[in-house]
């Protein structure tokens, strides 16, 4: 399922359109009410994790790996912070 806000009187999606999706394609539109997911057996919170989720599968290895590495630092400067009393 693809998720949009109307703006400007036009459907624009939250997420990329699958690939397979050319101009032309047609679509079924339907209002999501406020209670849609809970009704499919999704909660809020179930939905919002799938967004999370969805938004992590397409992050670059490359930044994941940054991240750990400044993560880690800050980690080992802690320690040794810690050993010296400083902390």
């Amino acid at each position: 399922m693809i998720n949009a806000i109307v703006r400007g009187g036009l459907v624009v999606p939250h997420d990329p359109l699958p690939q397979d999706w050319q101009d032309g394609t047609e679509v079924e539109v339907e209002k999501k009410t406020a209670d849609s997911s809970e009704a499919d057996g999704i909660s809020g919170a179930d939905a919002w994790m799938d967004d999370v989720e969805r938004c992590a599968a397409q992050q670059d290895e490359a930044d994941d790996l940054r991240l750990q590495q400044a993560i880690d630092a800050e980690r080992r400067l802690a320690k040794e912070l810690a050993r010296r009393g400083k902390l």
